[in-house]
């Protein structure tokens, strides 16, 4: 484990309506940690900025965590019913985490998931992967970002053309642009393949997950897939002559959203590019049109941000 707190965050909107998906590595989320008062709070503050999360290395063999956490998270936020989806308990040591997705109900639906059949143990956690409905209001505009970091992030605009009104929102903390609704690709349903890969396997496991996404594929006959995660895809994990050789970097049709030296950590002390995001087809690239860093422990505060460390 390197450093706390890794966020993914996606907004796709459709008109007015903004629809966000996040990824978020909440350092070994536990009932005891849930329990404090200020650790709920932070948590329930990053989950309410989200229509579909994707959380990672939930400890959480009970499940009860995750209720305590769905029952905070509607009592913050009253802007629609919350549910989730679990993985089993994944790890090859008495020592296992979980992906958990939970979504608003009334925006999205899980249309389908499963566990990939890691056959030859090749992940000490397998993908989760699910695919989920995106809601569609017509054809009057749609605005798109994608957000990644542990802390920090990376607003991704994905739009076709952009309105004169594209730019930061007053409050300086979102990329807002409008998607007009000629010439643009709708994509129906979303299929994301999340992982956390153990520091000491990242190549192995990175590797693997290429073929995670072939059988997706075949799955879903979908080549439109979205791979996040804390990858720990950089530094004394992953060096730079062995990551420009990854399947996933040599194989065509594969975009790594984010740019290599990007610091996707909070610690002052460090600066690796540990979580990405990489897209495949057609579709989920046409839609990509810029990139930014997102500063995310100031949204929260850094003592906000200490407190997940504390009870890691």
């Amino acid at each position: 484990m390197h450093c706390p707190a890794a966020l993914l965050f996606l907004l796709l909107a459709s008109g007015a309506e903004a629809f966000r998906i996040c990824a978020f590595n909440a350092q070994r989320l536990t009932l005891a940690k849930v329990a404090k008062e200020h650790v709920m709070d932070t948590l329930v503050r990053i989950l309410a900025r989200c229509d579909i999360m994707v959380l990672q290395e939930v400890v959480d063999p009970s499940g009860s965590a995750i209720s305590l956490l769905l029952r905070e998270l509607k009592r913050f936020d009253g802007s629609g019913p919350y549910d989730f989806l679990s993985s089993a308990q994944l790890g090859r040591s008495t020592y296992k985490e979980k992906y958990v997705y939970i979504y608003r109900s009334h925006k999205t639906q899980v249309l389908d998931s499963y566990t990939y059949d890691d056959k030859y143990d090749r992940f000490a956690r397998e993908p989760f992967v699910a695919q989920f409905t995106l809601p569609s209001k017509g054809r009057r505009g749609r605005r798109v970002a994608l957000l990644c970091g542990r802390g920090k992030g990376v607003w991704l605009a994905l739009p076709g053309a952009w309105s004169p009104a594209g730019g930061w929102s007053e409050n300086g903390q979102e990329w807002v642009g409008t998607l007009h609704p000629w010439g643009f690709t709708v994509l129906p349903s979303l299929v994301l393949v999340p992982l956390h890969t153990t520091p000491k396997d990242v190549e192995t496991e990175l590797n693997a997950l290429y073929d995670v996404f072939l059988d997706v594929s075949q799955h879903w006959q979908s080549k439109d897939v979205i791979l996040l995660g804390d990858f720990n895809a950089d530094c004394a994990s992953l060096t730079k002559k062995r990551l420009d050789e990854l399947v996933l970097r040599t194989q065509a049709g594969f975009h790594w959203a984010i740019a290599d030296g990007e610091d996707t950590t909070v610690r002052a002390s460090t600066h690796c590019t540990y979580d990405r995001i990489v897209l495949h087809g057609e579709r989920c690239q046409s839609l990509l049109r810029a990139a930014a860093a997102f500063d995310f422990p100031r949204r929260l505060s850094t003592s906000a941000i200490t407190t997940l460390w504390r009870w890691s």
